[in-house]
Order: structure tokens, then C-alpha cells, then sequence
């Protein structure tokens, strides 16, 4: 099998999660992050990063997760900095733009 990291959307889930979701799809369960499976999933990252009062957050994708990240970390009049190619240039954009944040892009060889 080829994999193809373009992207965090070309393709469906792995049938394993699809099964997952068809297995608790009818369950009642509180809502934004407060569900048994993401507090079960912030408990193992906690474990694995050795830090129990770690703040974990779920976002529902790669491109928000950038999003909270640039406006979070960046003070106003700081920027991106990233190849042309680059996935946040080309395919976000106007998401981490939209925080006020520009992305400043610079050629490369191969995307190195």
C-alpha cells in the first residue's frame, strides 16, 4: 500500500474506526469532549506524556488545530513562516489568515 500525507481529508476512515463508530453510534453520551471516549483518550495521552494535569482539547480537525494554535501562540504582529508548498500555505491559508496572522512563504527544493 502507498500512503499519501498530502492531507488529513483525501480519504475515509480506517474500516477499524468506522466499525468503532457503527458500535457507539447509538449511545447517549455528553457532549463536547465530556463523552467516556474522549475522556479515555485524554487520560492515555496524559499517561503517555507523563503529565497528569495536562489541559487536553479535541479539535475536529487538522486545520483548526493549526487555527487554535497560531492565534493562540503568536502575538499579533508575528507571522508564519513556511515553504510555498507547504500545507498550511496552500491548503489554509485563509483560515490562519482570517486570525489576523499572515503566512510568509519562501521557495524551496522538494519542499525541504
Amino acid at each position: 500500500m502507498t500512503y499519501n500525507f498530502r492531507n488529513d481529508y483525501s480519504e475515509g476512515a480506517h474500516p477499524d474506526i468506522i466499525e468503532a463508530l457503527i458500535d457507539s453510534n447509538a449511545e447517549q453520551l455528553d457532549g463536547y469532549g465530556e463523552d467516556k471516549y474522549s475522556l479515555e483518550a485524554a487520560d492515555k495521552i496524559k499517561a503517555e506524556l507523563d503529565c497528569p494535569d495536562a489541559d487536553i482539547h479535541f479539535v475536529s480537525g487538522g486545520t483548526q488545530a493549526n487555527l487554535l494554535c497560531v492565534s493562540s501562540f503568536l502575538k499579533p504582529y508575528e507571522s508564519v513562516v513556511a515553504a510555498q508548498t507547504a500545507h498550511i500555505e496552500v491548503h489554509e491559508a485563509g483560515a490562519i489568515e482570517f486570525t489576523g496572522h499572515k503566512i510568509n512563504t519562501y521557495p524551496t527544493i522538494r519542499a525541504k
